[in-house]
């Protein structure tokens, strides 16, 4: 969303509980990243936030508005926690999807999550989010997404061969803090009627993941977290002052790179995404390649984000120490700036 020679800033999230809106409800496991690129980095799925993560309070405050967390809950149909400088993020976990890719399982740590992410604004909420969506439900999303005023600034893969097919889509606005809740909430029923009115087979894919943390850590000259059969590693672009919508996104708000790693030692899997300034896409990609990892996307993170930032998704498969020496190549580039 992600040492790493250029950042500075040190980060880390807690999870969020979710309440069942009709599709199965999972708390995610992953918190959000912390670190930089000059730093040791702990894993999580973006956005970032700071160490200290505190419970959902009834309210944020921000200028000269308030955020009511509990009115956004309500709206959305799920909890959610404050995550640092006036954010309140809810996450949603795909784990009612099961998803296979070369004889993986893409699990919510994975990559397969959405989040939801409101600061208090002086119209009354900015809203970023984005969710993974199956071929069936893209249409659905993208028409809920329009018809609550929301706007939609991201569609890509993350992945590609899986099955069943994912694609992410990024979104946000700004305005009445509950009206854009509601528009949360209708992204999500409208995938809940999708699935009840045609259900997925779940895929086969190997479970066992034995992963030997303390040596990828080594390889990679970061700290990530291994949990759920999943090792993770991410940091934001600290480097740079992000923009989207005209609002300034600080730590909490900006996108991360990251890196999960599923498997064993001799047969693993990795997949992630790059934060790229668009010098750095094509030495990244010839190192990417060169290191036999696959690059499934290559995509502008937001059509509103300034600057212009790329994300560069990638996949693959083989020995740990492979996979994770061919990632520390890319994000050398990405310290020297490409």
């Amino acid at each position: 969303m992600r040492g790493f020679a250029v950042m500075a800033m040190v980060i880390a999230v807690a999870g969020c509980a979710a309440k069942k809106t009709g599709i199965e409800a999972e708390t995610s496991s992953a918190p959000a990243p912390q670190g930089a690129l000059a730093t040791r980095a702990t894993p999580g799925y973006p956005p970032t936030a700071p160490a200290a993560t505190v419970p959902a309070a009834p309210t944020i405050t921000g200028g000269s508005t308030t955020l009511d967390t509990r009115a956004i809950e309500e709206a959305v149909g799920l909890t959610g926690a404050v995550v640092g400088d006036g954010v309140f993020r809810i996450t949603k976990p795909r784990g009612d999807l099961k998803v296979a890719l070369d004889g993986f399982a893409i699990t919510p740590r994975m990559g397969l999550a959405g989040w939801f992410a409101f600061r208090p604004h002086a119209s009354g909420a900015l809203l970023l989010g984005v969710m993974p969506a199956t071929t069936d439900e893209l249409q659905v999303v993208v028409s809920a997404l329009a018809n609550a005023g929301l706007e939609i600034t991201a569609i890509h893969p993350h992945f590609s061969g899986e099955e069943p097919r994912i694609t992410f889509v990024h979104f946000g606005g700004i305005g009445n803090q509950v009206a854009l809740a509601r528009g949360v909430r209708d992204v999500l029923d409208g995938i809940v009627r999708v699935r009840a009115a045609h259900p997925l087979t779940p895929q086969t894919a190997d479970a066992r993941s034995e992963l030997d943390a303390a040596r990828l850590d080594a390889l990679l000259g970061l700290h990530g977290e291994h949990d759920g059969g999943v090792y993770r590693v991410a940091a934001p672009r600290a480097d740079l002052r992000l923009r989207e919508m005209d609002v300034e996104l600080g730590p909490v708000l900006s996108p991360a790179t990251y890196a999960a790693f599923q498997g064993t030692s001799e047969r693993a899997a990795v997949a992630g995404e790059l934060l790229l300034l668009p010098s750095e896409v094509q030495p990244v990609i010839h190192a990417l390649r060169g290191a036999h990892l696959a690059v499934v996307g290559v995509h502008d993170v937001s059509s509103r984000v300034d600057p212009r930032l790329v994300g560069l998704s990638f996949w693959g498969v083989g020995r740990a120490e492979a996979l994770a020496g061919g990632v520390r190549k890319a994000l050398d580039l990405i310290a020297r700036g490409g």
